[in-house]
């Protein structure tokens, strides 16, 4: 498909347009998009926010902000929390098996598509993702078909930048998520298991209590399960910061990392111009989908 391609969609009501929201900044802007500027009438427009038991508070309250200000959203809550899954799995999620994203926030969204499929003739998924986010989203046309959804898929803010997104808030009087302002650079999951270095040195300065919440669930894998499950990928940090010992089912030996030793590891590296230069070591990592931003 095209950047030029364009469903024939039904302009009536048996379309309705569903816009996944997260609490962030692009998936506010794209709401205030479509119930102030897109013309599609507002009871054609369908919003919800996936609940994943592992979101800041200031993140559900800009949810129930949306929801009175904006437009009405919808709470779906996955039958386990994040770290309910997490246990059931014995493990925590990572990057090649990201049961989170799957089990958190697809597959409750799935169901809730397939719900509005039974009522109407046409669904059009919205998303908030931009082009300039990514290497990865550069290539992402505005309209295409959805896989995941099983839907077609509209991203009608492909081509904005985040000047465009501040502007969109400004203009309808919308604040964004406290998060920002104290320097987070993405909400959701919090912390997330892709989060990067500045990310985890900004939670454990300003939210030591999340950091506490993380130190106790990896202690209680060992206690219960008999086995260490650490909430950052054993390669998220150099090795010389993996202080935990850890045997493998065939009986190798190695270094993993502890939650302390991340937050040890984001500690480091030089103060220059009121900000935070990262050891050249640092992976930069993050979320490659659109469901937790």
């Amino acid at each position: 498909m095209s950047d030029f391609f364009k469903p024939d969609i039904p302009d009536d009501d048996s379309t309705v347009y569903h816009v996944g929201i997260s609490g962030g900044k692009d998936s506010t802007a794209v709401l205030l998009w479509m119930v102030h500027e897109s013309g599609v009438p507002k009871h054609r427009i369908n919003a919800t926010f996936c609940d994943t038991g592992n979101e800041h508070e200031w993140t559900y309250a800009q949810v129930e902000l949306l929801s009175r200000q904006v437009h009405p959203i919808e709470t779906l809550k996955p039958d386990l929390g994040f770290f309910d899954l997490a246990f059931k799995k014995r493990r925590f999620p990572s990057s090649r098996r990201r049961f989170c994203t799957q089990h958190l926030k697809i597959y409750p969204t799935q169901d809730h598509v397939q719900y509005l499929q039974k009522a109407y003739k046409t669904v059009v998924a919205v998303s908030g993702v931009r082009a300039d986010e990514s290497e990865e989203r550069s290539t992402h046309l505005e309209w295409d078909y959805s896989g995941e959804l099983l839907t077609l898929q509209w991203r009608p803010l492909i081509r904005w930048s985040i000047k465009d997104v501040l502007a969109i808030h400004e203009r309808y009087g919308v604040p964004l998520n406290p998060l920002y302002g104290i320097g987070a650079q993405r909400v959701g999951c919090f912390p997330c298991i892709m989060s990067r270095k500045a990310e985890i040195r900004l939670i454990a300065q300003k939210f030591p209590e999340r950091i506490a919440m993380i130190r106790e669930a990896e202690q209680r894998f060992e206690r219960e399960y008999g086995r260490y499950s650490s909430f950052f990928a054993r390669n998220a940090v150099p090795e010389r910061f993996r202080s935990k010992v850890y045997v493998t089912s065939t009986g190798e030996s190695m270094n993993v990392a502890t939650i302390d030793d991340v937050v040890q590891w984001s500690m480091t590296g030089k103060r220059a111009q009121g900000s935070w230069t990262d050891e050249p070591e640092e992976k930069t990592i993050s979320c490659s989908t659109g469901f937790c931003e």
